[in-house]
């Protein structure tokens, strides 16, 4: 009889464990995807800074105002480029990528690298 009562305890803290809110879900991430966009088109821009954010979001368990105002900054800067120029454009994304380097374990250094491969796709894209 004890051990029907330790059954249901149990199946009530796992139903109270399942309703905290859990972090962002892990991002589709497909290289034909990032490899097959022109990041000279803003557009591309905008996809790569959203997937990159995703990624950092994943594995912080959580969204981060200061990391989202870094792609937001990239984000203006390449929207930008004719005005601040490639060097303006690379300092925007540095603080982005030291950002996801600081992050990076050995559990996440597979999508924190898709994250900076955007990076430096979207830096070191053909100035517009």
């Amino acid at each position: 009889m004890g051990s029907i009562v330790a059954l249901n305890e149990f199946r009530r803290t796992l139903g109270a464990r399942d309703k905290r809110p859990a972090g962002p879900a892990r991002p589709a991430i497909r290289g034909s995807e990032i490899w097959g966009r022109d990041y000279t088109q803003l557009e591309a821009v905008v996809f790569g800074l959203l997937k990159v954010r995703d990624i950092a979001a994943h594995h912080a368990g959580r969204r981060d105002a200061p990391f989202d105002q870094l792609c937001l900054d990239a984000l203006d800067a390449a929207y930008r480029a004719t005005d601040v120029g490639k060097s303006g454009l690379k300092a925007a994304i540095k603080p982005l990528k030291e950002a996801l380097l600081d992050m990076m374990t050995e559990d996440n250094k597979r999508d924190v690298s898709w994250a900076l491969v955007l990076c430096d796709l979207i830096e070191k894209s053909p100035f517009r």
